[in-house]
């Protein structure tokens, strides 16, 4: 079965897997954020969990195994 198919039928699309130097190894975008400004900091947590959240999936599952 394919991939969009499935999820489309479901309602849900899997995001894309992101390349590992765009999620990890691109020293760039490594800021320490303005935790004085709560909101914006907020924002920023949120969008880079809904944008690498394949990614993240993936590292939980690999950890799990790991320790499993």
């Amino acid at each position: 079965m394919d991939r969009k198919k499935l999820g489309s039928a479901s309602g849900l699309e899997l995001p894309p897997l992101r390349s590992l130097d765009d999620f990890l190894l691109e020293s760039a975008r490594f800021q320490i954020p303005n935790f004085k400004d709560l909101d914006k900091w907020n924002n920023r947590v949120v969008q880079n969990l809904l944008y690498y959240q394949t990614n993240y999936f993936f590292l939980a599952i690999i950890i799990f195994l790991i320790v499993g």
